[in-house]
């Protein structure tokens, strides 16, 4: 998300990160949010482990993540 402000149940974190202010879209698609960056799925003990490699969020630079939020939501 947009800034890395988790207070307030998250809401203070804006909406997705889109620095490009291009389409929603899947991660897949190459016109999309840089923050579309799809799902994550739990097992039955509701445990998800996941690994996301992208080249539209990068850790350097003005469209960098780093201070950003990663939020994951439930039942999306």
């Amino acid at each position: 998300h947009e800034f890395g402000d988790t207070t307030n149940g998250c809401i203070s974190t804006g909406p997705h990160f889109n620095p490009n202010n291009m389409t929603h879209g899947a991660p897949e698609d190459e016109c999309r949010h840089a923050g579309d960056l799809g799902n994550i799925n739990a097992n039955a003990d509701g445990v998800a482990e996941t690994t996301i490699v992208d080249n539209q969020i990068p850790l350097t630079g003005p469209n960098s993540v780093v201070g950003r939020a990663f939020v994951v939501h439930e039942l999306k």
